[in-house]
């Protein structure tokens, strides 16, 4: 009796032991689960969401950058056979952390959550804030190393002769700290008197904030908050960066562009939006729910800084692509960078990657941008001309139709002035990673070791669509309508579903 009695409390015992470890189980795997779905929710409320709808594949051995001696060889990694098929990765803007950020966050009570609110509650979207009551307005902080020197780099825009200090209060976990920071003013050939701005935050070799608030008098409390974005993995290989739209009311003019990039390997697009008709504004959300538009609104809070802050725009979203995106488009609505020998831009770098390792004897220097010349399309073929055309290219009665109805003007005005330009309206392909500061056609300034190239016109060319006053005489250039067969359908479909 004392022996089974003994057995049922020891039975009694371990099966008590039991039901609580799988309950204290239960209530943990649900703790930590809901400090993720709050991770996850915060990310989703403070970013814009953008997912590559396809991906054409690259081959990484045709690539000159090395990505050696430098930050990025940390925060990049190639793509893999799945993901050139079909990359299911979500690109965030302002909540570009490095993989472990989230899983560290876990590890942290959610009292201190303050990753994508600063000192000051701050919301850190993707918006212009002020620096307390100064004429100084700041747009984004960006992780970098320059010259071996870790760094947080802000770009803003403040008056050229407003000449104060600057200090850095950065946010790392639960701790916060001031540095003195310095800045440099982006050349300006405008030379307008506000200028866009570099702000940098020196840091040591294991310090990584996720916010930053900048102030011109270390006392001040900040009354702004940026996340920091930090470089991420490798997800594409064309990334297009627009220019900033303003007024902007030609809703085919985009789908013409859009498209003619998608069929030329373009995988996702970066627009700034400070105001457009409501017409584009229809194609905007329709490319956005396709998954491969990110659209930044652009309300700039300042005048008398060049084209609505164009320079700033730019070099933003160079920076939000390092390590995502192989290479960077920059490129106008207006403008297509359209290969003469090749059928995609893939086929194009690896013949310049090429070229360029057989001309680099020394190896000293790594190819950064591909600076392709540019010259204004701006008249049709006659009718004696295009009876010559449709001879070479199969062209409907329906097709000629879209071109006049939709201003199709890529595969309509054919015609091209004689001279092409290269000391200013040119465009480039931009490996984010190899530039310092972008101007609005070429880099402004490259990294350490960087070379450009200009892009033969013979293999290369940007086709500019819009007015432009000259005595030349103008040539015939078909090139583009050999795309036409890709393309046409890609628009037709886009702006019948859109009735636009």
């Amino acid at each position: 009796m004392y022996l089974r009695n003994t057995c049922r409390i020891i039975f009694q015992y371990r099966y008590n032991t039991v039901l609580l470890l799988l309950v204290s189980t239960v209530i943990l795997v649900h703790y930590n689960y809901s400090k993720l779905v709050f991770v996850q929710y915060v990310l989703r409320n403070t970013a814009t969401i953008g997912t590559n709808e396809t991906s054409t594949s690259f081959d990484s051995s045709t690539s000159s950058w090395s990505e050696s001696s430098s930050v990025w060889k940390t925060w990049t990694s190639p793509l893999t056979d799945s993901q050139s098929q079909k990359n299911d990765t979500n690109s965030t803007l302002n909540a570009s952390f490095k993989t472990t950020t989230v899983l560290n966050l876990l590890k942290i009570s959610s009292d201190n959550l303050r990753v994508t609110v600063g000192p000051t509650g701050i919301p850190d979207k993707p918006r212009f804030q002020q620096v307390n009551d100064h004429d100084a307005w700041l747009f984004s902080a960006f992780f970098d190393n320059f010259n071996n020197t870790d760094l947080i780099r802000v770009f803003g825009i403040q008056p050229l002769l407003l000449n104060t200090s600057v200090f850095c209060h950065l946010v790392e976990g639960t701790s916060s700290y001031v540095i003195e920071g310095t800045k440099k003013d982006l050349f300006d050939w405008h030379r307008n008197r506000r200028r866009v701005f570099s702000y940098e935050c020196l840091l040591n070799e294991t310090s990584r904030p996720h916010n930053v608030s900048l102030t011109f008098n270390e006392t001040d409390t900040p009354t702004n908050s940026l996340l920091v974005l930090y470089p991420q993995a490798l997800q594409r290989n064309f990334t297009v960066c627009y220019s900033m739209l303003y007024n902007y009311n030609t809703p085919y003019q985009l789908v013409q562009n859009v498209e003619f990039n998608r069929v030329l390997g373009a995988e996702h697009f970066f627009l700034y939006r400070e105001s457009v008709s409501s017409a584009v504004d229809t194609v905007l959300k329709h490319y956005q729910r396709r998954g491969f538009l990110t659209v930044i609104e652009w309300p700039i809070p300042v005048g008398e800084i060049h084209y609505h802050g164009q320079i700033l725009s730019l070099n933003d979203c160079v920076y939000r692509n390092r390590g995502v995106s192989r290479y960077v488009v920059i490129q106008d609505t207006d403008e297509f960078i359209i290969p003469h020998q090749n059928d995609n831009w893939t086929e194009l770098m690896e013949v310049l990657n090429k070229e360029f390792e057989l001309s680099n004897k020394s190896q000293s220097e790594q190819l950064g941008t591909y600076i392709v010349q540019s010259t204004f399309y701006q008249q049709s073929p006659n009718s004696s001309e295009w009876a010559d055309i449709t001879g070479h290219f199969s062209i409907s009665d329906e097709e000629f139709q879209m071109f006049k109805k939709f201003s199709l003007t890529v595969f309509s005005n054919l015609k091209r002035i004689k001279t092409f330009f290269v000391g200013g309206r040119q465009k480039s392909f931009v490996r984010p990673e190899t530039v310092l500061f972008n101007d609005i056609h070429t880099p402004d300034k490259n990294r350490p070791c960087i070379a450009n190239v200009t892009v033969s016109t013979d293999v290369a060319v940007v086709h500019h669509h819009r007015r432009w006053t000259s005595s030349e005489d103008y040539i015939l250039d078909t090139t583009s309508l050999k795309f036409k067969d890709r393309v046409l359908p890609l628009i037709n479909e886009t702006i019948l579903l859109l009735t636009l």
